[in-house]
């Protein structure tokens, strides 16, 4: 421990004091002051560009006591220093260019105050909102989300005026690449390498790849390697924006070589090279298929859903522990952290606003969400087919049947309105044919059947079920396939005049459960080479009764578990006790847990 110099030195009183002690001094007087929100300390965010930023957040979030700083930072040149190093080292700085159509503030801050700045977002262009409120309160404000029932609306955190994105054709791409530019320049002689973490926005016009680089990324290979960095090209995905920001982000932070962005170190003309097969083909091809497992092609819950009106899709459930903080099923968190990186990171990384790249054109180390790989079924034919073959044999496809596709409501309608059911169409035109033997977990959801809306007997669906089973087991790997049969019911509401239906009306529709798994003997699961397992949950009609409703707890349950039994039996036949009663039972889908859980919000 350092001296204490005497009063005989002629040092002011703070002066005598050790390094130490002067920092607790500093960090009490609200230098580094940290708000607690929600179990976590988020630190102090300020605007460069707007000064009164500075008062502002204190009145809102300090203590009634609480005196300004200011008069630490000009009282003497060494506690100036001190002071300042932990002011900017310890709170995070935003800019915003189009607030002023300048960075000048950026720039005018001391070499000193660069040298200790660890956390910077600098927005250039936003078309979306990116939100400064949302990262005081520890969670991102974004006015874009895949759902449109749960969009935040921009106004919410008052009137919100968004930006054209950018073109390079326009004037003002010019004028923020210049002011970008200068601002590198300037960072690049004062920041410590490997020390900073920089936060960037600048959205341009989705596939604009010239605007991107001219506006922002030129001006990034200026810095020296960053800790870490956070790009958002656009408001929207866009493949080529992400791949350039994904490269750019490798640059910035010294983990590829720095050369710009999206561009080629190979020779051009005669001399130039054939080139080189990617890496990952020199593999042998079993060693590849494992490699293959390790990416975006396996989803985060190893299932994805397909409906007639939006194709494939993965259902995301909603992670217990951020809902209501009751403990996650450790079955369902393991895919929680590549499906909410706003909320799943926030514990460890208090937000800078959205860098999701299911929402965006980003490149962030936050976000682990699950996006399509697109890219892999592009590279060549031979990874194209042992992608397609590790897709469609290591998740598990659930198709829905009914007008509200995976959400099951609104019901069926008077009648049912399709010549073929779901499940039909997917496996005659959804799937590649040479990527039906592949297939391992196939379960058919349909949306609730009452008296009312169901199939009539002789209803073309039918006949074509029939046709589509016995063309499918011979292009099946029935031996490796389980297939699990769903007659839905909502958690949410209840189908039309359910309430009133008759014993003769649930008849009606047991007897389209009986054509619908009928057809499925087809797949000889009896025999050696037919289907491997089969399972049911099928809904009983007349759970909404009011004569079921007065039975006694257990009841309901009770004759849907004998619904269950009696149709895996009637397909399975002798296999049954094998292969239904003594062997373990499938995981419970997502998508069952979304519509659990949704009801469980609209209820409360």
């Amino acid at each position: 421990m350092a001296a204490i110099p005497s009063a005989e030195s002629g040092l002011p009183g703070l002066l005598r004091l050790t390094p130490d002690t002067r920092r607790l001094i500093y960090e009490h007087a609200g230098l580094a002051y940290r708000r607690f929100y929600d179990g976590q300390q988020v630190p102090a965010f300020y605007n460069l560009g707007d000064p009164s930023s500075f008062t502002a957040w204190r009145e809102a979030y300090a203590p009634d006591e609480f005196e300004t700083f200011h008069g630490l930072l000009l009282s003497c040149r060494t506690v100036y220093r001190e002071a300042s190093a932990l002011l900017y080292s310890a709170n995070w700085f935003t800019i915003r260019y189009q607030s002023r159509r300048t960075l000048a503030s950026l720039r005018a801050l001391t070499p000193h105050a660069l040298a200790h700045l660890t956390q910077l977002k600098v927005v250039l262009n936003e078309s979306s909102c990116h939100e400064e409120k949302g990262v005081e309160d520890g969670s991102p404000g974004c006015c874009i989300t895949d759902d449109p029932e749960d969009k935040v609306c921009c106004n919410s955190w008052g009137p919100k005026i968004h930006n054209p994105p950018l073109s390079e054709s326009v004037t003002l791409c010019s004028l923020i690449s210049a002011e970008w530019n200068a601002t590198a320049v300037h960072l690049a002689a004062h920041i410590i390498p490997g020390r900073h973490e920089l936060h960037l926005v600048c959205d341009v016009v989705p596939g604009d790849l010239g605007a991107a680089r001219r506006a922002l990324l030129d001006g990034l290979r200026l810095l020296p390697p960053l800790k870490d960095c956070h790009i958002r090209l656009c408001d929207k995905r866009d493949p080529a924006l992400l791949q350039l920001a994904h490269e750019a982000v490798l640059h910035a932070r010294g983990i590829a070589p720095r050369e710009p962005p999206g561009t080629c170190s190979r020779t051009v003309g005669p001399s130039a090279t054939a080139p080189a097969p990617p890496r990952l083909l020199m593999l042998p091809p079993e060693l590849r298929l494992r490699v293959l497992e390790y990416t975006d092609l396996v989803t985060p819950w190893n299932e994805i859903s397909w409906t007639r009106s939006s194709g494939y899709t993965i259902t995301r459930a909603l992670c217990e522990k951020l809902m209501s903080g009751n403990d996650c099923p450790k079955e369902f968190h393991v895919g929680c952290r590549f499906s909410q990186c706003q909320l799943t990171t926030r514990d460890a990384h208090p937000s800078m606003g959205c860098f999701c790249r299911r929402r965006h054109s980003v490149a962030s180390s936050h976000c682990q969400c699950w996006a399509p790989p697109t890219a892999l079924f592009l590279v060549c034919r031979a990874l194209y087919a042992e992608a397609t073959r590790v897709l469609y044999s290591q998740n598990r496809f659930i198709v829905f049947d009914g007008p509200g596709g995976s959400k099951l409501w609104p019901f069926h309608p008077r009648d049912y309105p399709d010549n073929t059911f779901a499940a039909s169409h997917f496996l005659r035109h959804a799937v590649p044919r040479h990527c039906l033997r592949h297939l391992r977990f196939l379960e058919v959801v349909f949306a609730a059947f009452t008296h009312a809306g169901r199939p009539r007997v002789g209803h073309p669906a039918f006949q074509d079920w029939v046709e589509t089973l016995d063309w499918a087991k011979h292009e099946l790997n029935l031996p490796a396939l389980t297939v699990r049969l769903v007659m839905a019911r909502s958690a949410v509401s209840f189908p039309e005049d359910s309430h009133v239906m008759t014993q003769a009306d649930g008849r009606s529709v047991l007897d389209v459960y009986d054509s619908i798994l009928q057809p499925l003997r087809r797949l000889d699961p009896t025999s050696p080479g037919g289907l491997a397992r089969f399972y049911a949950e099928l809904s009983w009609p007349l759970r909404y009764t009011p004569a079921a409703r007065r039975k006694p707890p257990g009841w309901l349950e009770g004759k849907e578990r004998e619904l269950k039994r009696r149709a895996e039996q009637y397909v399975m036949a002798e296999r049954y006790e094998s292969v239904c009663v003594t062997a373990e039972q499938p995981l419970e889908s997502v998508w069952i847990r979304r519509v659990l859980q949704e009801s469980q919000i609209i209820y409360h």
